[in-house]
């Protein structure tokens, strides 16, 4: 008897900049001041959101609206969190940090308050973000591509990468209207418009600016509410060295 076909995936959905104005007024940013969370800031309070934008260093925030308040504060003080949350509606985190051998545990720590604050409080909708290295199934094309994953997965990045599945656990196991995104590698280049699927993208590499997009179109599209979804940067081509520099050497 032959085996079963595999179920087939969704094809990825090419998506643009999302147009109308946001359900969802009142938004906190958490990882605010790194590199995806300032281009999301802006990109929020653009569209007509109020921003909280969490930082623990708010002297280094470069943004300044009307519609945007800097908040001093830890993601993982449980003060701060139910104080932010409070006068939020949506939460986006987009919390980053550094690869080490230490053990790292911000992901979780800062997703455990996150959960708790958010259904005490009635708050619902949350989208975070951790990374396609994830995807421990996943198998990349070509030996480059496998061995890069083996050595950032698997030995550089082991113990970011193990939080931030630990924190794709806790959100996941929770009752609230959660969204966890993927990236790839992420590169500093001008967004072109993304691309969005269930679990899985073949394409190695998204424009932080598209991350932003993708990120607040959550907010206003429920399809993806309580699933885990992959997003790139279709046919976004960077060299290796540039991801070695920016990704292990943070340069």
């Amino acid at each position: 008897m032959s085996a079963p076909d595999a179920p087939a995936r969704q094809a990825p959905e090419v998506s643009g900049h999302r147009t109308g104005g946001p359900r969802h007024r009142r938004l906190l940013v958490l990882g605010a001041n790194g590199p995806t969370g300032r281009r999301l800031v802006q990109q929020a309070v653009a569209c007509g959101h109020q921003v909280q934008a969490l930082t623990r260093h708010p002297e280094t925030f470069p943004l300044n609206h009307d519609r945007l308040r800097v908040i001093a504060g830890d993601a993982t003080d449980l003060d701060v969190i139910d104080s932010a949350v409070a006068a939020t509606d949506a939460v986006i985190s987009t919390i980053g940090t550094a690869f080490t051998r230490r053990p790292v545990q911000v992901y979780t720590a800062s997703a455990r308050l996150l959960v708790e604050a958010m259904g005490r409080q009635g708050k619902r909708r949350l989208v975070v973000v951790t990374s396609g290295g994830v995807d421990t199934t996943h198998r990349p094309r070509g030996l480059a591509g496998r061995l890069s994953r083996s050595v950032l997965r698997n030995r550089i990045g082991k113990t970011v990468y193990d939080d931030m599945e630990a924190m794709e656990a806790v959100v996941s196991a929770s009752d609230l209207d959660w969204t966890i995104v993927r990236p790839p590698g992420l590169t500093e280049e001008p967004g072109t418009g993304y691309a969005i699927a269930p679990e899985r993208i073949q394409d190695p590499f998204m424009s932080r600016e598209d991350l932003a997009t993708a990120l607040l179109d959550q907010l206003e599209d429920d399809r993806y509410v309580r699933r885990v979804v992959a997003v790139a940067t279709p046919g976004l081509r960077v060299s290796g060295w540039y991801m070695f520099r920016r990704e292990v050497l943070k340069r």
